[in-house]
């Protein structure tokens, strides 16, 4: 017999059962500690999760189209058409969408000239708005799962147009068009213009 065993043969069996019973609630003691300590990592997560929020909704887009069998190079002067029926009814953007687009095409080598001058393009900016739908989601996840929902929201949504035509043929050569958001705020109203004719002018044909 080892030592070890004559050691514990030394015991009692209430000494021993004392012994067993002991580990039992040290191990009990160890189980409860990691869940505890799974517990508080489960509440860390859930801190940094505890809450999300986001827009369905579109962003700015604008799309270029345009003549490609047709030559641009003959093409330096142009005017502007301000009869137009569908003309952008706000004043301040419409005065913005002229000055942007004047800016664009003067980059571009083009002259403006009055449309009694015989230019050589047509320039037209139209504008128009339109109610749209748009959901904002939010949710929160925690322990043994989460939640979360979907509210719609009314917007208005505004559409800018720059049709270029040759003014000889009378025929449409190059349209721009841009959808955004617009809000009450006038200055970002302004931004979201501004941006818009620049992407536009950014394909224009080399």
């Amino acid at each position: 017999m080892s030592r070890f065993a004559k050691y514990y043969s030394g015991w009692s069996k209430s000494t021993a059962a004392n012994a067993v019973n002991c580990a039992g609630l040290l191990m009990s003691d160890s189980a409860i500690l990691e869940e505890v300590m799974t517990m508080k990592t489960r509440f860390a997560l859930c801190a940094m999760l505890l809450s999300f929020t986001f827009t369905v909704a579109f962003g700015q887009q604008v799309s270029v189209n345009y003549n490609h069998s047709q030559s641009f190079a003959p093409f330096h002067t142009y005017a502007w058409q301000i009869d137009d029926p569908n003309k952008i009814a706000n004043s301040i953007l419409a005065q913005v969408a002229i000055s942007d687009t004047d800016s664009a095409l003067s980059g571009k080598g083009f002259s403006k000239v009055d449309i009694n001058a015989n230019p050589d393009l047509i320039v037209i900016a139209s504008g128009g708005l339109r109610q749209q739908t748009s959901y904002s989601a939010w949710g929160m996840r925690g322990i043994g799962g989460g939640m979360g929902g979907i509210t719609p929201e009314q917007n208005v949504e505004g559409t800018l147009v720059i049709s270029i035509y040759d003014a000889k043929q009378k025929s449409l050569i190059w349209r721009g068009i841009g959808e955004d958001t617009l809000s009450n705020n006038g200055n970002k109203n302004q931004e979201v213009l501004e941006k818009a004719i620049q992407k536009m002018f950014k394909q224009w044909p080399k």
